[in-house]
């Protein structure tokens, strides 16, 4: 090691010298010396350092339950969250394979994984620290057990002990585990995560200048088991005030607010369980005075729409309509009007279709097809929104695509803008059934394997700052293992953040405001009936993979 340094550093004294590399001062530089790559930054000012390799080995998985899904996601995980271009290698998982069966045929290494068998394999596959543990299943709850060893010389072995709830929380506690491998053994901070364009349109803040959310005094409305996946917010009763409601995936709750600061429930409808809800809007299409509430809901089992229309009719929320097959979604135009949107879906075309979106109008009391909306391919109904946010000049929309991309559109439905993955983010999912091949074929490659794909959250086009302009609000949740396992979801943060377009796109505002779990949707509405707007934010604060009614869900209120 002594000799490699000395060596790298006698080259670079050369190359230093040299007038071609000072015309042309390389910002990072690799210099190669057998099997070592000697890397140094910042134009190489004499600090050098090596590449370090580590091995990660499967971890070994104790549950009645097979777990090789979780496995796989596991070590893709760590692979990630440790590589580091240049810095750290991280040896693929075929290599592992190979150097762990080989173990077992040599007595030295038989068995299970311990630090001096460790110690051994990572020796023999020249890596700098093998990581190895297990992972061990009781009842429902889970045990992670991880070891950090390094192969040469006399560091510590850095060890972790973590225990989780229930299967899907190991994800949460692998991240913060990489994340104190990082910073303990290769000094690396956390990264700060913001997307792509936030980088490249962020704008320094002078003197005087504010960037701070303009939401303000937060507060917990209602703290509820199971998870709430839709709010909505209107005068559904009649009584001239604001009442809020909620769903679950099975229940409709309608809340009002009981004069100290709290929501409570003043009737849950129950829906069936054979159908899930995905969506919910309050507003007045009908006009007669008492907004309805519009339920967006489909049947897992054979991926068909059911959608119905409540509405409050002498003393009783009554079904005005049921089995539409449409996703619906409520959106406020610029005059303030409501407007109700749906989108036609059926097992053949899933709620990404494209096509099939039109204006809802009432006739008879009843909802009949008016408009059409052009969109473009992959649009969604539920992520829907439209306003001069965009452009004063036509009407611009908004959605959230499979991947998380925001794109935003014309009336005539060409695509304007398209921002980088990464928004959105829920746990509602819609599994295609085996006759839905087309659409099981279009959505293969998206990282779940053709079995369906995930419904994203509301957008809103509102003025949150009372600057007199419109702002485009989303919600942007994180998921711990960035979707390396599939229809298994770990969420361990959310944000609201607050845009406003320009001629280069969606800029960044504001500060996102963040929030210690799952954000699953919001309404802008005087809930209080105090005479002024607050932003209602529904989010999943602990999630339980296999059991949701032991999920812990919370409405809070931020002033604006």
């Amino acid at each position: 090691m002594v000799y490699k340094f000395r060596m790298a550093k006698m080259v670079m004294n050369v190359l230093q010298r040299s007038d071609d590399f000072e015309k042309q001062r390389p910002k990072a530089l690799y210099i190669y010396f057998g099997d070592g790559l000697v890397f140094c930054d910042d134009g190489c000012p004499g600090i050098l350092r090596f590449l370090e390799k580590v091995a990660v080995c499967p971890l070994e998985m104790n549950s009645p339950e097979d777990l090789s899904f979780l496995q796989k996601g596991l070590f893709s995980m760590l692979f990630s969250r440790l590589s580091d271009p240049g810095k750290v290698e991280v040896l693929d998982r075929e290599t592992i394979d190979r150097a762990l069966t080989q173990a077992q045929a040599s007595p030295a290494t038989q068995g299970p994984l311990n630090e001096s068998k460790a110690k051994l394999i990572g020796a023999g596959l020249g890596v700098d620290y093998i990581l190895f543990g297990s992972m061990t299943q009781f009842g429902s709850s889970v045990s992670l057990d991880l070891s950090m060893v390094p192969v040469k010389g006399e560091k510590a072995v850095l060890t972790f002990s973590k225990q989780a709830p229930e299967p899907g929380a190991v994800i949460t506690e692998l991240d913060m585990a990489a994340t104190e491998i990082n910073l303990k053994i290769f000094n690396r901070e956390p990264e700060l995560i913001l997307p792509k364009e936030q980088y490249a349109q962020r704008t320094e803040t002078g003197p005087g200048e504010d960037t701070r959310s303009p939401l303000t005094n937060y507060r917990t409305l209602l703290a509820a088991n199971g998870e709430i996946v839709g709010i909505a917010a209107a005068d559904v009763d009649g009584d001239k005030k604001n009442e809020v409601v909620t769903v679950y995936k099975h229940t409709i709750d309608i809340l009002k607010d009981n004069g100290d600061g709290r929501l409570v429930s003043v009737q849950k409808i129950d829906d069936p369980v054979h159908m899930e809800i995905v969506g919910v809007d309050a507003a007045d299409i009908n006009g007669n005075g008492v907004a309805e509430i519009f339920i967006s809901r489909y049947q897992p089992a054979t991926g068909d729409v059911h959608s119905s229309i409540l509405e409050y009719i002498g003393g009783a929320y009554k079904v005005l309509s049921k089995d539409l097959p449409w996703y619906m979604r409520a959106v406020k135009a610029d005059d303030g009007r409501d407007m109700l949107y749906a989108q036609k879906s059926s097992r053949k075309t899933g709620p990404y279709a494209g096509k099939d979106v039109f204006r809802v109008n009432f006739e008879n009391n009843a909802p009949v097809q008016g408009q059409v909306l052009r969109v473009p391919d992959g649009f969604s109904i539920l992520s829907f929104t439209v306003g001069e946010a965009a452009r004063p000049d036509a009407m611009k929309a908004m959605f959230t695509n499979k991947i998380g991309r925001l794109v935003m559109f014309n009336e005539t439905g060409v695509v304007e803008w398209s921002g980088e993955e990464g928004y959105g983010g829920t746990r509602m999912f819609y599994t295609y059934t085996e006759k839905d091949k087309i659409q099981r074929d279009v959505t293969s490659g998206d990282g779940f394997d053709g079995k369906g794909v995930y419904f994203q959250p509301r957008n809103l086009v509102f003025d949150m700052d009372a600057d007199g302009k419109k702002d485009v609000v989303v919600i942007k949740n994180k998921d711990a293992a960035d979707g390396m396992f599939g229809q298994l979801r770990r969420f361990k943060s959310g944000s609201i953040e607050i845009y406003q377009w320009n001629e280069m796109g969606l800029a960044p505002e504001t500060s996102p405001k963040k929030l210690p779990g799952q954000v699953t949707d919001m309404a802008v509405t005087d809930y209080d009936n105090n005479g002024k707007n607050e932003i209602l934010i529904t989010l999943i604060k602990n999630a339980n993979n296999f059991s949701q009614e032991n999920s812990k869900s919370m409405i809070v209120a931020y002033d604006m």
